[in-house]
């Protein structure tokens, strides 16, 4: 209801100041938008178009595919004889390819400032946004993932609190660690429980382990506790002129990560492993799981009445990390397992970065896409879209912090919209976190990795052995692109020249 009123009282405002069809600024110009097919990231637009259309004159034609397909969709089309494309929507890892192959136009300044870009918070404007210190991209979408649990079960509180100390030893909270995380999917997997006065069995995890997905990210976000190294921004190659590019994704730490993803799969649904994000916006709101991961979409979901049984019973925080994580050069170089001071090793994973919108440096209306891309990254617009549950758009302005309203408005209460705010600033502010891969090829590894832990999770090949098959494959695809070249932009990216 409230995006209806939202759209209506545009619209009457749009009718209000329109000029006459002759002044329409891209009269009878049509922005062709290609993203994924999805009421995620391309409903907004489907939403939203025709106020931009009643403004400018403008038609925008929009081609969804499924995401799986997007990269070579969007590369097909920028790298063909004739190209339709206008303006994208996509994942900012893509930008090696993207803006590094100088496929997209720089953003203008008046662009900028008629989106308000100091509002931006710095990770998404200076570095997500940008290549070689060239802004190509809007941010449309503020992403890192986040923990989800019910708090209402997990906690000192719980009905189940004492039942679970003498089962193992520790009381009972949100899981400060991944050994916490799979201890608490353990004991409540199968467990009957009360949500909103329905007593059932519940699941004690969901998280998206579909081949062709998401689940990749997930795996990643698994690994950073137990391989990332405090002070060390290197997390999947090294990036030093005498071992360049050489793959960590085979070390000790990302295979505990991806073992451990493994056993905690027995205690989610049983098509877990055929599951994508979509089911886990699905089944946690619905109250059918303790323990989820996802983005920041789970936040305004879990407040929808239409949508949601959990309604301020849902706790929000920063992902576990390990009680240990692996040093490669710890033992003189031989490599060890390194206990952090506090006892974990927190290094929440900025994954995806967010969508992004560019323009494409082979359109035929430039002006109108900007402008269109302007319009769906505007301030106004971003405030609604982020605490709309379904749009795929998380926080990313300091202005969403900072009104509260803006959540507790959306059906938030006081207590969970500061608790679900602080979530996602600590995440994106942690010293340690973890920066998504963004070189050209990017799509090339993960797709490698996906096809290799999807391998594991059936039970084919150990972690072991599918993560050494990643190296093989990582290896020959940086070759393809050049070692040297993929070290300098490896390092670009993590600004370290």
């Amino acid at each position: 209801m409230r995006r209806i009123v939202f759209v209506g009282f545009i619209a009457l405002l749009l009718i209000a100041v329109t000029p006459a069809a002759a002044q329409l600024p891209f009269a009878g110009q049509t922005v062709i938008v290609a993203t994924q097919s999805s009421t995620s990231i391309g409903g907004p637009v489907i939403d939203y178009r025709e106020d931009w259309e009643r403004q400018t004159g403008g038609f925008v034609e929009l081609r969804q595919v499924p995401f799986g397909e997007l990269f070579d969709t969007i590369m097909t089309d920028f790298e063909g004889d004739e190209s339709e494309i206008d303006m994208i929507i996509y994942a900012s890892d893509w930008s090696g390819d993207i803006m590094g192959g100088g496929h997209v136009l720089p953003i203008p300044d008046d662009i900028k400032e008629q989106i308000d870009w100091g509002d931006i918070l710095p990770l998404y404007r200076e570095r997500i946004a940008n290549w070689g210190g060239v802004t190509y991209a809007l941010p449309f979408d503020g992403d890192s993932h986040m923990l989800y649990y019910r708090k209402d079960l997990v906690s000192a509180d719980s009905p189940f609190a004492a039942a679970f100390q003498t089962e193992y030893g520790y009381p009972l909270g949100a899981p400060q660690t991944w050994s916490e995380y799979r201890d608490i999917a353990e004991f409540f997997n199968g467990r009957e429980v009360d949500t909103s006065g329905l007593t059932a069995p519940i699941f004690g995890v969901i998280e998206a382990q579909k081949p062709e997905a998401q689940s990749y990210w997930f795996l990643m976000s698994r690994a950073a506790g137990y391989a990332k190294i405090p002070g060390d921004p290197c997390f999947f190659f090294t990036c030093t002129e005498d071992k360049p590019m050489q793959p960590l994704v085979s070390t000790p730490g990302w295979v505990r990560g991806l073992q451990d993803w493994i056993d905690v799969s027995p205690f989610g649904p049983p098509n877990m492993i055929d599951s994508d994000v979509t089911a886990v916006r699905r089944l946690f709101p619905s109250g059918q799981t303790v323990l989820a991961l996802d983005w920041g979409d789970v936040g305004p979901l879990s407040v929808d009445p239409e949508r949601s049984v959990v309604n301020d019973l849902v706790g929000f925080g920063e992902l576990p990390g390990g009680e240990e994580y692996w040093d490669p050069a710890a033992d003189n170089g031989a490599g060890a397992w390194v206990t952090p001071e506090n006892g974990v090793n927190r290094a929440p994973f900025i994954a995806f970065g967010g969508w992004v919108i560019s323009v494409s440096a082979r359109s035929d209306v430039p002006e109108a896409a900007l402008d269109f891309a302007a319009f769906m990254a505007g301030k106004d617009l971003a405030g609604v879209l982020a605490t709309t549950g379904g749009t795929g758009v998380n926080p990313l302005r300091a202005s969403q912090f900072d009104n509260l309203e803006l959540w507790i408005n959306a059906g938030f209460s006081e207590e969970s919209a500061r608790e679900y705010l602080d979530a996602v600033r600590a995440t994106i502010a942690d010293p340690n976190a973890v920066l998504d891969l963004r070189i050209p090829g990017a799509a090339e590894y993960f797709a490698a990795l996906d096809t290799e832990i999807h391998r594991a999770l059936l039970g084919e090949v150990t972690a072991q052995e599918a993560l050494d098959a990643v190296v093989v494959a990582w290896d020959a695809i940086t070759d393809s692109y050049g070692r040297e070249e993929q070290l300098r932009l490896y390092r670009q990216s993590l600004d370290l020249e």
